[in-house]
């Protein structure tokens, strides 16, 4: 029997879907900065990922707070370590590391395989900060986010069709209305955890997808949790656990279940 709660477990599995609309999954942790830790150091980290991960990249900081050189006052960098099939990578910054999962050709290899490669990085950067004398990976904030693009002919057409898609979401098109259908949109809510365990966002928004400029409609479904104390690392992964079971809910409970059966192929409702 299902429960009323929505802080309760609904069903004994989670919902499964055959042809999940998923585009990215990021998982990851910001921790504190470790002291006497420098941009050469980033060199000694890829030596540990360089065998999966041989391709290396820069990308713009992620600033949550002022990251920055404390002698030259230079902004430090973000760097990406990429898998040969361009699929997976590492992000790592001075306060913070993510495991990604993207779309290239293959279908998402579901959240085992997230988590356990999420562990495997992990693992990695606690032995890097131990050989460094950095001392332990001390969380600060927990991350798991699921980024779904939606393209135009997947359940809409045009924007009014919106409400196929979602069920909390309808534009009315009535007789004399003054203003006319919007041509973006953008919806943001955010949902507590049962006792105060992390966040979900979810955000909806339209966009077009660059190699094809295919319109796509973007759901994001973002966990997050603030870490105010130590947390042991199997508390982490329950969390983990935890985040990934309220996004699959989520999703489930936010988008349409004639969607759900005839385009994702959902297996459990």
């Amino acid at each position: 029997m299902k429960q009323k709660s929505s802080n309760k477990v609904l069903t004994l599995q989670l919902p499964s879907y055959k042809k999940p609309p998923v585009n990215e999954v990021i998982c990851g942790m910001r921790y504190q900065i470790p002291a006497n830790i420098w941009i050469p150091h980033i060199g000694v980290l890829w030596s540990k990922f360089r065998q999966e991960y041989p391709n290396i990249q820069h990308a713009n900081p992620i600033f949550s707070s002022p990251l920055e050189d404390l002698a030259t006052g230079l902004p430090l960098p973000r760097i990406w370590f990429i898998n040969e099939q361009d699929d997976q990578l590492i992000q790592f910054q001075f306060d913070r590391f993510y495991y990604n999962w993207r779309r290239r050709n293959d279908n998402y290899p579901r959240y085992p395989h997230v988590i356990t490669k999420f562990k495997q990085t992990f693992d990695l950067i606690s032995a890097f900060f131990d050989e460094n004398g950095f001392g332990q990976v001390l969380p600060l904030e927990l991350e798991l986010s699921y980024i779904n693009h939606i393209p135009r002919g997947e359940g809409w057409e045009k924007f009014e069709d919106i409400q196929n898609l979602f069920t909390d979401f309808k534009w009315e098109s009535r007789q004399g209305r003054f203003l006319p259908n919007p041509i973006k949109t953008q919806w943001t809510a955010i949902f507590q955890f049962p006792d105060e365990k992390g966040l979900l966002t979810v955000n909806i928004k339209e966009a077009i997808r660059m190699s094809d400029k295919v319109p796509l409609i973007v759901f994001e479904l973002i966990a997050k949790k603030t870490c105010e104390t130590t947390i042991k690392q199997d508390e982490i992964y329950l969390w983990y656990d935890l985040a990934h079971e309220w996004i699959v809910r989520g999703f489930t409970d936010l988008t349409s279940p004639k969607v759900q059966k005839d385009v994702w192929e959902i297996e459990n409702a």
